[in-house]
């Protein structure tokens, strides 16, 4: 197909090139500039295009020859090679972008094997403390306490960094708000992970209170990295949207729940249901969603696993199979009723205060192997709305949403799983369901 175009290419260049030259240096350079356009769509380099106007010096019988002609042809061929060399100009500054890019990256992942080296090496010290922990009952006890007044440290460490530089920060650091809301998110997952394990698992039980430990002062050392980075550019700001003192109720009870200020809880009169799915994921949601009237009382937001390779038309599809609008999120988007916001592909959604929808980076960490995952977005949701948020799970593989569902649960709001017979993958509902969390499972159609 492309050696078809070249051969056009090259007719086509043969026939302007002999009409520019009978009209001699008067005549415009528009039909160069149409070639030199036409050789950017097939891809060509200067080299090519070169080729092409040597052939055609050769059929108009100019190959050997020096005058008028050839040296308005040069021109010529000059117009026509400028829109190449400005658009590997513009390729060159890409990859060097992408140069720099990588670069970070390996940065980054040398620092994320230091801290799971870090890890390895502290589960392997606290297996000689396992027999210990079985015989004392009480101490699983005391190391969850441990892990919370660590927690409570940390904010009170991340809250101490934000507000010194108060008066310097006038903008927000979006990438330094994903990573400790983010890394919060894990601690909150890996407290409900160990409060599962309690009552099962009394071998496992010291391996998942050191990894949640270590969790936590990974996170601190995070935040004083930051704070250092933030005081030598004093433009950068950060949000005290995260950091939340616990109350004495918290201090006295072993509890993930997520407590928001009272100032952030149900910024809207309506409910908000967040809704997660996989494989079957496209069926359930246009089933849902066609089903819902146009003056649906409630707004919608969709996590489902979707290869990040190519652009998502979930958002397009489903706004033709339902009466509410749909679109594909951004961050500043407004929750509102009637309204159904699906994450795009590679991008953690959560919901921010006044129902305000943020987006994470594109390098955010994997949850079950999943970016979007579901858990960011419960959370959030839980935070919150509280008892005005509903989460929803949709049929799909592994276990995405099983923390979040416990963390809607713990704060008041509703949880609805769909049901084996009507669910295409029955994974991710029977994690769900099997937390004992789940108020409802229903099919499909209900």
């Amino acid at each position: 197909m492309k050696q078809t175009n070249l051969i056009r290419l090259s007719q086509q260049y043969v026939a302007a090139l002999e009409r520019h030259l009978k009209r001699g240096p008067g005549a415009g350079w528009q039909s160069a500039l149409k070639l030199g356009r036409a050789a950017v769509a097939l891809k060509l380099d200067t080299l090519e295009l070169a080729r092409i106007h040597e052939q055609a010096l050769a059929a108009l019988g100019l190959a050997n020859v020096k005058n008028a002609f050839t040296k308005l042809a040069g021109i010529f061929f000059s117009e026509a090679n400028a829109l190449i060399e400005e658009t590997h100009r513009a390729a060159q500054e890409g990859r060097a972008h992408l140069s720099r890019t990588q670069v970070a990256l390996g940065v980054r992942t040398e620092e994320l094997a230091v801290s799971k080296r870090e890890l390895r090496r502290g589960v392997a010290q606290r297996k000689v403390m396992t027999d210990a922990a079985v015989k004392n009952g009480k101490h699983h006890d005391r190391s969850l306490e441990e892990s919370l007044q660590l927690q409570k440290r940390l904010r009170e460490l991340t809250h101490r960094a934000l507000t010194t530089q108060e008066h310097e920060r006038t903008h927000i650091s979006h990438e330094l708000q994903d990573e400790i809301a983010q890394t919060l998110l894990g601690i909150n997952v890996r407290l409900l992970s160990l409060k599962q394990q309690s009552h099962s698992d009394t071998n496992g039980l010291k391996r998942e209170i050191t990894s949640a430990q270590r969790l936590v002062l990974k996170s601190a050392r995070s935040v004083r990295r930051f704070a250092r980075e933030l005081r030598t550019q004093p433009r950068l700001p950060a949000s005290r949207s995260l950091v939340k003192k616990s109350s004495p109720e918290r201090r006295s009870k072993i509890s993930t729940r997520i407590a928001p200020p009272a100032a952030l809880v149900s910024p809207t009169g309506f409910p908000v249901i967040a809704m997660a799915a996989s494989v079957g994921g496209l069926k359930a949601l246009s089933v849902i969603l066609g089903g819902l009237p146009a003056d649906f009382p409630a707004a919608i937001a969709i996590v489902m696993h979707i290869s990040p390779d190519h652009k998502s038309l979930l958002a397009e599809i489903l706004a033709r199979r339902t009466q509410l609008t749909v679109k594909q999120a951004h961050t500043g988007d407004q929750l509102c009723r009637s309204c159904a916001f699906i994450a795009p592909p590679n991008h953690h959604l959560l919901v921010g205060k006044n129902g305000r929808l943020k987006l994470s980076s594109a390098d955010a960490e994997k949850i079950h192997f999943a970016r979007p995952s579901a858990e960011p977005l419960f959370a959030s949701v839980a935070k919150i709305y509280q008892k005005k948020a509903v989460a929803v799970v949709l049929t799909g593989g592994d276990g995405d949403g099983s923390f979040g569902v416990q963390i809607i649960k713990e704060n008041g709001g509703t949880v609805i799983a769909q049901d084996r017979p009507t669910s295409e993958n029955f994974s991710m509902p029977e994690t769900s369901i099997k937390t004992g969390d789940v108020d409802y499972v229903l099919p499909l159609e209900e």
